[in-house]
C-alpha cells in the first residue's frame, strides 16, 4: 500500500483546524475575553447590585415617611329650606383643602431586624459573586487546557496513524520476502485500521473542546499557546495539610455563603417574632381647608396641627404569629445542617486537591522517565525487527507505549495545574494572579 495514500486522510485532518484558526491566544488574554463576554459573570454581577438596594430599601424603613395631599374642587349646591317658605337656593363656591403629615418609626423590633438582615443579605451578595469570579477562573482554565489536550490527543493519533502505516508497508515487503508470517501483517493492519479510528474520535473531541472555550471567550479564530516543555512543579504552600483545612474553614467562599444565609435565617426568626410585640412611632400633621359656601351660604376656613405618639399592640391573629416563628425556627435549623455539610465536604476537597497537587508532581516526574524508557524500548524494537531479534507485534506494542506515556504525561500536567488552582479557589483565594502565574507556564514564541 502506498504510504502517502494512507496517510492523506491524516495529513487532512490535520490541516483543517490550521486553515480555521488564526489569533493567537494565550491564557491570560483568553481571561481577559472571559471577562468582557462570559453571561454568568455578568449575571452575577447584575445580582450583587440588585442585592446591594435591600441595604437602602431597609433603611427607608427606619427614617421619617412624610406625606402631603391637596384638592381644590367647584361646588354647586342647590337647597330648599322650610324657613325659606319651602324656595329653592343655588350657590357656588369653590374647596380647597391641604394636609402634610408625618411618621418616624420609635420602635419597631420587626424593621430594625430587617435593616440588619438587609446587611447580611448584601454580604451572601458579595461572597456569591466572589465566587462567581472564581468559577469563571476555573471553567476558563479548564477548557482551556482541555482544548489543549484534545490537541496533544490529535496530534499522537496522527502520530500513531503514521507510524502504523510505515510498520503496515515494512511488513508487507518483509512477507514478500519471506521474512515474517502473513500473521504479523494482520496484526499490523489491525493496529493501523484502529489508529484511523482513535484518530476520528480525536478529532472531534478536538473540535468539541474549542468549541466549549468559545462559548466562554465569544471568539471564533484562534490558535491557543500551547504548555512550555517543563514548567515549575512546587508542592503547597504551607506544605501541611492541616493548616490548608483551618484556611478552607474559615475563607471558603461557599462556607462563607452557607453561614450568611444562617445569620439571615437567625434575623428572620426575630422578625417574625416582632409581629407580637408592640410598635411606636411619631406623628404629627398639619391641615388646612377653606370652602367659599354652605349649607347656610357661608364660607368657612379651619387650620390645625396635631403631633403625638400612636402604639400599635397585636393582641391576637389566629396562631398564625406563632406558626410563622416555628417555620423560621426549623428553616434556620436547615441552613445550620447545611453549612455542616459544607464544611464536611469542602474539608474532603481540600485533603483531596492537597494530595492531588503532590500527586501529580510525583506522577509526572515518574511518567516523564517513562517516556524516556519508553522511546529507548520502541528504538531498540526498530534495530530488533531488522535483525531479526524482534517481531513486529513486539515494535507496535513498543509505538503503543510511546503514545500512551507521551499522552498520559500530558494529561498529568493538566491535573497538575487544575488541582493547583481548586486548592487555591478552597480556600478563597483564587484570583487572577493565578492566571499570570500559569500564563509563564506556557510556551511563547
Amino acid at each position: 500500500m502506498n504510504i502517502v495514500k494512507k496517510l492523506l486522510p491524516s495529513l487532512m485532518l490535520s490541516i483543517i483546524p490550521v486553515l480555521a484558526i488564526s489569533q493567537p491566544l494565550d491564557l491570560l488574554a483568553s481571561y481577559k475575553l472571559a471577562l468582557q463576554h462570559d453571561a454568568d459573570l455578568h449575571a452575577a454581577y447584575n445580582r450583587l447590585l440588585s442585592s446591594k438596594e435591600a441595604t437602602p430599601q431597609a433603611l427607608a424603613d427606619l427614617l421619617p415617611s412624610i406625606t402631603a395631599t391637596a384638592s381644590s374642587r367647584n361646588v354647586r349646591q342647590e337647597s330648599e329650606s322650610s324657613f325659606s317658605g319651602g324656595g329653592k337656593s343655588t350657590s357656588q363656591f369653590r374647596d380647597e383643602s391641604f394636609s402634610i403629615s408625618l411618621r418616624q418609626p420609635l420602635f419597631n423590633w420587626a424593621i430594625f431586624n430587617q435593616y440588619h438582615q438587609a446587611n447580611k443579605r448584601v454580604s451572601k451578595a458579595e461572597f456569591e459573586y466572589r465566587l462567581a469570579e472564581q468559577a469563571l477562573i476555573l471553567r476558563l482554565a479548564e477548557r482551556y487546557l482541555n482544548t489543549l489536550q484534545a490537541n496533544v490527543n490529535l496530534t499522537l493519533a496522527n502520530d500513531d496513524v503514521q507510524a502504523f502505516a510505515r510498520q503496515l508497508d515494512q511488513a508487507k515487503i518483509r512477507f514478500d520476502v519471506g521474512l515474517i508470517a502473513v500473521t504479523d501483517v494482520h496484526n499490523a493492519k489491525a493496529r493501523y485500521d484502529l489508529s484511523i479510528a482513535t484518530q476520528i474520535a480525536a478529532q472531534d473531541n478536538f473540535f468539541s473542546k474549542q468549541d466549549a472555550l468559545r462559548e466562554i471567550i465569544q471568539t471564533d479564530n484562534f490558535i491557543l499557546t500551547p504548555l512550555a516543555t517543563s514548567f515549575p512543579l512546587s508542592t503547597p504552600e504551607p506544605n501541611n495539610i492541616n493548616e490548608w483545612e483551618s484556611l478552607a474553614n474559615a475563607q471558603n467562599l461557599n462556607i462563607s455563603i452557607a453561614r450568611a444565609k444562617v445569620a439571615i435565617a437567625k434575623k428572620e426568626i426575630a422578625i417574625k417574632q416582632s409581629d407580637h410585640y408592640p410598635s411606636v412611632d411619631i406623628v404629627a400633621s398639619h391641615n388646612y381647608s377653606e370652602t367659599g359656601g354652605g349649607s347656610f351660604g357661608t364660607g368657612f376656613r379651619s387650620e390645625s396641627d396635631t403631633v403625638g405618639l400612636e402604639l400599635n399592640l397585636p393582641l391576637f391573629a389566629g396562631g398564625k404569629t406563632h406558626s410563622l416563628t416555628k417555620q423560621a425556627a426549623f428553616n434556620h435549623q436547615q441552613y445550620l445542617d447545611t453549612l455542616q455539610s459544607i464544611q464536611r465536604t469542602t474539608l474532603r476537597e481540600t485533603r483531596d486537591f492537597f494530595r492531588g497537587v503532590t500527586t501529580s508532581i510525583r506522577r509526572i516526574q515518574a511518567l516523564q522517565q517513562a517516556v524516556i524508557s519508553s522511546q529507548s524500548s520502541l528504538d531498540a524494537s526498530e534495530i530488533g525487527l531488522e535483525v531479526g531479534t524482534r517481531t513486529i507485534v513486539d515494535l507496535l506494542n513498543a509505538q503503543r507505549n510511546i503514545s500512551r506515556a507521551k499522552l498520559q504525561l500530558t494529561e498529568e500536567k493538566t491535573n497538575y495545574i487544575l488541582n493547583v488552582l481548586h486548592l487555591k479557589s478552597v480556600v478563597g483565594a483564587l484570583s487572577q494572579n493565578d492566571i499570570d502565574d500559569i500564563n509563564q507556564w506556557l510556551h511563547h514564541e
